[in-house]
């Protein structure tokens, strides 16, 4: 096999099954027929031909229907073959509400053309994504793209795979969210979990309320039309947004649009995040939830779940229910409880962060893991002695009942999707010192309170869940990134990359992490890819990448 083919496989992310390769090649050639089995993979094969030639610059031919002839790209779908069926179905939870075997696939390069074979139109999509990485990395010439004959069967070990992006702390374009998108499409990631509310601001259009986003500019949050385009883009990619309504703690931006939500007088609160945080920091601190004793709270949860259920085809909606500081424990339960079935009420299956499973639910519900004692603030930390004493002893108390949540999720055999912080979190700050502008980006995003890691650390380091049996069943793992020290899209994507490839690898293969050297050769290899499409990244020193 030529020396680039070898070296083409050797950065592919995340990195199929198994792979035979064969003698000979196919050259990929401009204009090659791209033929589908069936009309409903039509769109897969056109995001396809798209793709392939903004990567590489290679045209194929219109996709159609029909028989393929030689020197052609086939896709179908067949459940039952034998090559489809030989990967192992994934575990785990589907968010799309798919089965478990849907996007395992096989990818068959001959000397006479391609066929990529999907148990569903899913996994033809993840099969494609394949071969793009697979050319993307060889030589384009006038005459196309020679690829090696090979054999390839893949599939993911977790059925839910995602990232948790939190659009509340910082507001982003469209755009910006289908670059997001477009991420975790590439390193075959299936959700995009939304942070959509928070106590700094609420992002989405709810026509029943107007007075939440009243106040911000209309960059500043979503219009239904533009997060209906965005759940559209991510479908045809076939990723399943999970829009987050946080509540009945983080609902400060919410509370103070809204009369009746709370018994506090909101008359005097700051109507600015900026005005809330500089009374935080001078220690004016009024912890606030929904108060679920009152009528106007449950108006107010069936109106905005009404509308976000509506506006989402996907299975789940995420209640939140996280850092509900100074709430009573049973008014918490009984919240939680009482969201759940609003939320079934309105056609959608609940999940909520971990403090909900003390609300005692049926075996099943979706609980999202994200406090791990490996990094549990310490008391003495210089983080924490700028917070007003209040916030301190309830951040405390609040890791301190956090103790028994995994016990819980075991014995109500809750669906547990993995968000440990010290494992999934990307706004940990990067521990490598760098050079200029990036160095001065290190040192400025990440949140202080958290300990640095290496890249390596982030990509390696063994995941509860998936490297041990934890007690409890796994649902799939999230990659979460928080926004309160990103100031923009560069630095959103600074902190994305390049950890998220090597989790989404971590949950696609859900075994021991790759060996480092290799890990970090593929690594190298994506920046050529981040650099067409605008993407800054840490350059970390660990990682021998290619020149622009």
């Amino acid at each position: 096999m030529p020396a680039p083919a070898d070296a083409a496989l050797r950065h592919i992310l995340p990195v199929p099954r198994t792979v035979v390769r064969g003698e000979g090649t196919f050259v990929l050639r401009p204009g090659t027929p791209v033929v589908v089995a069936t009309e409903d993979l039509l769109g897969p094969a056109g995001l396809f031909v798209e793709r392939l030639a903004a990567e590489t610059g290679l045209e194929l031919g219109r996709p159609r229907t029909g028989i393929a002839g030689p020197e052609a790209v086939l896709l179908a779908v067949d459940a039952g073959d034998p090559g489809v069926t030989a990967v192992p179905a994934a575990r785990g939870l589907s968010a799309a509400g798919e089965d478990l075997g849907a996007e395992r696939h096989t990818l068959a390069v001959g000397p006479g053309g391609i066929r990529v074979t999907g148990a569903s139109p899913t996994g033809v999509h993840r099969g494609l994504g394949t071969l793009v990485a697979l050319a993307e990395q060889l030589p384009a010439t006038a005459e196309g793209i020679e690829l090696p004959v090979l054999d390839a069967a893949d599939g993911p070990a977790l059925a839910w795979r995602g990232l948790s992006f939190d659009v509340a702390r910082a507001a982003f374009s469209p755009a910006e969210v289908r670059r997001v998108i477009d991420l975790l499409d590439r390193y075959k990631l299936n959700v995009l979990h939304l942070h959509l509310t928070d106590d700094q601001a609420w992002r989405l259009e709810i026509t029943a309320r107007p007075e939440l986003t009243r106040g911000l500019a209309p960059e500043a949050y979503f219009t239904q039309a533009q997060y209906r385009e965005l759940v559209a883009y991510a479908a045809a990619r076939f990723i399943t947004v999970v829009p987050e309504i946080d509540m009945p703690g983080h609902s400060t931006a919410a509370i103070t649009a809204c009369p009746g939500l709370t018994s506090q007088d909101t008359a005097s609160l700051p109507r600015t995040a900026e005005e809330r945080l500089a009374r935080f920091l001078a220690g004016e601190f009024r912890p606030l939830w929904l108060e679920p004793g009152r009528p106007e709270v449950w108006r107010f949860v069936d109106e905005v779940l009404a509308e976000v259920a509506a506006l989402t085809p996907g299975r789940f909606v995420h209640i939140g229910g996280d850092e509900a500081f100074g709430m009573p424990a049973g008014d918490h339960h009984d919240f939680v409880a009482r969201a759940r079935e609003r939320v079934r009420a309105h056609g959608k299956e609940p999940i909520g962060w971990q403090e909900t499973v003390r609300a005692a639910a049926e075996p099943g519900e979706a609980v999202q893991l994200w406090i791990d004692p490996e990094l549990a603030p310490d008391p003495a930390h210089p983080f924490l002695a700028m917070l007003p004493p209040q916030v301190v002893d309830l951040l405390l108390e609040s890791e301190r009942e956090s103790a028994a949540d995994t016990v819980r999720m075991g014995g109500q055999r809750a669906a547990v999707v993995l968000s440990a912080r010290g494992r999934a979190y990307l706004d940990r700050r990067y521990a490598e010192a760098v050079d200029g502008e990036a160095e001065e980006r290190r040192a400025r995003i990440g949140h202080p309170i958290y300990p640095p890691h290496t890249v390596r650390d982030a990509c390696t380091t063994p995941i509860t869940g998936i490297d041990d049996d934890p007690g409890f069943d796994v649902a799939g793992f999230e990659a979460a990134v928080w926004c309160e020290t990103v100031g923009d899209a560069d630095d959103l994507s600074f902190l994305l990359l390049p950890r998220l490839p090597g989790l989404a690898q971590r949950a696609w293969a859900a075994g021991p992490a790759r060996d480092w050297e290799d890990l970090r050769t593929r690594l190298a290899a994506q920046a050529p890819a981040w650099r067409r499409h605008g993407h800054t990244w840490f350059p970390a020193p660990s990682i021998d990448w290619p020149q622009g």
